[in-house]
């Protein structure tokens, strides 16, 4: 695995590899992940995804929401390029500039990311071509307002939005030994794996978390019907993998997905939707089978 730094849409942006996905015209995987869009979070996943596929890989994340510079630190009068907009300009400066022109890719997107492929996509038809599989994990694709989870971020973290990011600044003003101490409760608390510390230690950071409300609260805003078009489109080449336990993607969102098969193959997992915190390496073999199914 490398780190890499190339400016897309105007952000200087922190890209994971594995193997040489630039420099290659053998088949690619390109994985855009969710919000919170720090890459860190999909190492796990990532390594073993392009361990049991030996294909190239590319791991991308949300624009600003890592610190790469001090223009990436800065959300005010930026807005543009840390929005759901913005993301999608972000994902099609990457493919459209960095990959050779015959190289296929298996495009994955978490959450939000799933999203931001079907809207890519859409958009962009020829990028079609260059596709051998979308695949779209825990897909928030319709109404997130309207869910579990977004009921609560309107109506408690999105009112409460100045005292959370107030409390954000706070927490790391506080001495090195307090925030171990409250990350490692916070770990304990919920099962995590401890190489999960330095991940939870990076996300905290106010400048971070002010781009991912900001972002979050667009979804709220932005994603609400299901682009029927958009999916009709590339069913063909779709893979859904979702939860019976996802507040963010319910059963009930799912179905309209199941009105695209035998087309799209949609499988069901017993798996949170933050699936990255504890069950990476379960998602990234379900994901592979499917992924050299299509290759």
């Amino acid at each position: 695995m490398r780190k890499i730094f190339k400016t897309l849409n105007g952000v200087k942006t922190t890209l994971l590899v594995w193997g040489d996905p630039f420099n290659t015209k053998s088949p690619v995987i390109l994985c855009i992940t969710g919000n919170p869009g720090l890459v860190d979070l999909y190492i796990d996943f990532a390594t073993e995804l392009h361990k049991i596929t030996s294909m190239p890989l590319c791991l991308i994340g949300q624009a600003g929401h890592e610190i790469s510079d001090e223009t990436s630190n800065i959300l005010e009068n930026n807005e543009h390029l840390y929005s759901l907009e913005g993301q999608i300009m972000h994902k099609y400066d990457l493919i459209s500039k960095y990959f050779e022109k015959n190289t296929k890719l298996h495009i994955v997107g978490h959450s939000i990311g799933a999203w931001l492929i079907v809207e890519l996509l859409a958009r962009h038809e020829m990028l079609i071509e260059k596709t051998s599989s979308v695949n779209l994990l825990f897909p928030t694709l319709q109404r997130m307002g309207d869910t579990i989870n977004g009921k609560f971020m309107n109506n408690v973290v999105r009112r409460w939005h100045s005292l959370i990011m107030f409390l954000f600044k706070l927490i790391n003003v506080l001495p090195d030994i307090i925030i171990s101490f409250f990350i490692k409760v916070y770990i304990f608390m919920h099962n995590l794996p401890n190489n999960m510390y330095q991940k939870i230690h990076i996300a905290i950071n106010p400048k971070i978390m002010e781009k991912v409300l900001f972002l979050a609260y667009n979804e709220m805003d932005s994603v609400l019907t299901l682009n029927n078009s958009g999916i009709d489109k590339i069913k063909h080449i779709t893979n859904v993998i979702y939860s019976d336990r996802d507040d963010w993607a319910p059963l009930h969102y799912i179905d309209n997905l199941k009105v695209y098969e035998p087309h799209i193959k949609l499988q069901m997992v017993k798996v949170n939707h933050a699936f990255v915190l504890n069950s990476s390496h379960f998602i990234a073999t379900q994901l592979a089978e499917l992924i050299l199914e299509k290759t």
